[in-house]
């Protein structure tokens, strides 16, 4: 069944596992069934750590996932931005990211997987956190085209959080439930600068098939497509 225009507007899916000894197949299967996919880096990656071995072998970890994102037909790659860790080491640690980036990006041809970096709650010295690490990051939407650029903005987490904003923590709640509410997820759909941005959920259960986090933000991308 083809797609309703609000539909395409914002494809909203969830994460995607794949085994070993499965990429060709797991690539042939998505172009078939139409599915996008994006891949996350681990964890621990932490490209502003000061400790040497933990550092390179983040910035290995890049290179390799951007590598394994190419190969499974995936869009991008998601990344945390780390934290710097000891107090007074900001920017030491900005310096190691452009360092360890930039030789990763010049290295990848134009058709590429892109490089997605995720903010952190803000836990402890984050890099990227807050609307003074990120120029507005978040604090308002109709400034995300200033920030990012147009285009820039490829990859939704979309998720409720359990604690309020400033609290520093991390904790997804199902859309709807937490301190965000569907008002601020209403207004993300209409801004100009998601159109066609895919979201991903990041809530309780959301992968599951009778998870209503799914069916709500579909409901609320359609109403504001209908707008």
């Amino acid at each position: 069944m083809k797609p309703s225009p609000a539909a395409e507007r914002n494809p909203v899916g969830s994460h995607v596992k794949v085994g070993r000894g499965l990429v060709e197949a797991f690539r042939a299967a998505c172009v078939d069934s139409g599915i996008r996919v994006w891949v996350h880096a681990p964890y621990l990656v932490n490209l502003g750590s000061p400790t040497p071995a933990t550092y390179e072998r983040s910035v290995a970890s890049v290179a390799h996932n951007l590598a394994r994102t190419a190969a499974l037909g995936a869009e991008g790659v998601v990344v945390h931005t780390g934290s710097c860790i000891d107090e007074g080491s900001l920017a030491p640690a900005m310096r190691q990211v452009r360092e360890g980036l930039l030789p990763v990006l010049d290295a990848l041809a134009g058709d590429s997987p892109w490089l997605l970096l995720e903010p952190t709650a803000g836990q402890g010295r984050s890099l990227c956190a807050g609307v003074e690490d990120l120029a507005a990051y978040l604090d308002a939407l109709d400034r995300l085209v200033e920030v990012a650029g147009a285009g820039r903005l490829r990859l939704v987490h979309a998720n409720d959080s359990k604690d309020v904003r400033g609290s520093s923590r991390d904790r997804h709640e199902r859309i709807g439930d937490g301190h965000i509410g569907t008002g601020a997820f209403t207004e993300l759909l209409e801004h100009p600068s998601t159109e066609g941005v895919p979201l991903v959920l990041e809530t309780p259960g959301s992968g599951e098939p009778a998870s209503p986090c799914l069916p709500l933000l579909q409901k609320l991308r359609d109403a504001a497509g209908a707008r």
